[in-house]
């Protein structure tokens, strides 16, 4: 196997990983709700600010990487993200818990930004294909975090399972320092953020990606808990079903970077809103045994497709020397802004019910595939 192959594997272990550290917490959600004797709001409201600090770690990140280094910073990320997870074991109250996702965040924020650039540079006849590979090791990677992190929380404690992921994580960080990287010419970038936000094209993807990232967030955390709830599935079959999905969210990162690279991003980007469209719908008016399998497949393909290729987009939009700086704006849009949707949805479960939520997660993908469509209109590779 030739070195760039495994290089890229390992990142994509290290991207797996990365977010790893907060898939344990949808399946094991309503056990960890119970344990510390809180809400569905309330742990809405703590994904929210995880995330957000998840998302504005990015813009610090990225320009980061583009003056210290991409490896450095990605080894930081990932070693100390993980560090912090030994914080749950501490964790006897909802403060707490709230503290130790903050802290995992906070680390584990810089890496998205940095992987994304050092791809760009590394693979520029190929980006979307490679950022397709690197999405792809880390999905098939997370498909078995929820169903592992839910056994052992189960069989254990639900702290175990973050301390699992975590030390995994740390000796991650340091098989990372085996990649050789020619950094080149390293500079601070002293475009800001809003000149670079005026880059013609980048505002329309820069609204779709606040708006996905919603709707992924809120979908992410939530589709478990609406399954043992709302759908009476097993705490265990509900696991799983969210495995799956990222199971198939393997194939749509190949699929989406390939045929970003061939067919041009702006067209794959409509097919694969489309298909979250479709999936949403049937799952909310489809019967459950009929629905949850459909959407399962053809959900898990469609989110995870778009991502290579508003990735691969935004890489021919933006000048060479901001690459960092571009995907930290981009990440903080989609899992910081995007994640304010978390505490909405928690609301709406405690207020109304989770089929009332996954309803509104319907209405924003459709305001998604008008969206998308004004991309393939009006941007032109």
């Amino acid at each position: 196997m030739k070195k760039n192959t495994i290089d890229l594997l390992l990142l994509g272990v290290a991207h797996s990983l990365n977010h790893s550290l907060f898939l344990v917490l949808p399946p094991l959600m309503t056990t960890i709700a119970d344990d510390l004797n809180t809400s569905f709001a309330t742990i809405g409201i703590i994904s929210t600010i995880t995330f957000l600090t998840y998302g504005t770690g990015a813009l610090i990140g990225g320009p980061l990487s583009d003056r210290i280094g991409s490896l450095k910073v990605a080894q930081i990320s990932i070693g100390l993200g993980g560090l912090m997870s030994l914080v749950f074991l501490l964790a006897n109250n909802v403060y707490i818990f709230g503290v130790g996702m903050f802290l995992m965040a906070l680390w584990a924020s810089f890496y998205h930004p940095t992987a994304n650039g050092l791809i760009a540079k590394a693979f520029p006849e190929n980006t979307g294909g490679s950022m397709g590979i690197h999405n792809a090791a880390g999905n098939f990677g997370q498909v078995f975090t929820p169903t592992i992190a839910f056994f052992l929380g189960i069989r254990f404690s639900w702290r175990i399972s973050f301390v699992v992921f975590g030390l995994m994580s740390v000796l991650t960080a340091v098989l990372l320092d085996r990649i050789e990287v020619n950094e080149g010419h390293m500079e601070r970038n002293t475009t800001g953020y809003l000149e670079f936000i005026k880059t013609p094209g980048l505002g329309i993807v820069l609204i779709y990606n606040i708006l996905v990232g919603s709707l992924f967030r809120s979908v992410d955390l939530f589709f478990p808990s609406f399954l043992s709830t709302d759908k009476l599935y097993t705490g265990g079959l509900a696991a799983i079903a969210n495995s799956m999905i990222l199971f198939f969210g393997v194939l749509g990162q190949l699929a989406g970077g390939r045929g970003s690279d061939k067919f041009g991003s702006q067209k794959v980007l409509l097919i694969a809103t489309t298909g979250m469209v479709v999936s949403l719908v049937l799952l909310m008016v489809l019967p459950t045994n009929i629905a949850v399998p459909i959407f399962v497949f053809l959900y898990g393909v469609s989110m995870f497709g778009h991502q290579p290729t508003v990735t691969n987009l935004v890489s021919k939009l933006s000048p060479r020397n901001m690459m960092g700086l571009a995907y930290g704006v981009m990440f903080f849009s989609a899992f910081g802004v995007g994640s304010i949707s978390t505490s909405i949805t928690g609301w709406l479960a405690d207020q109304y019910s989770l089929t009332a939520a996954f309803w509104v997660n319907t209405g924003v993908s459709m305001v998604l595939l008008l969206i998308s469509f004004v991309i393939y209109m009006r941007i032109k590779e």
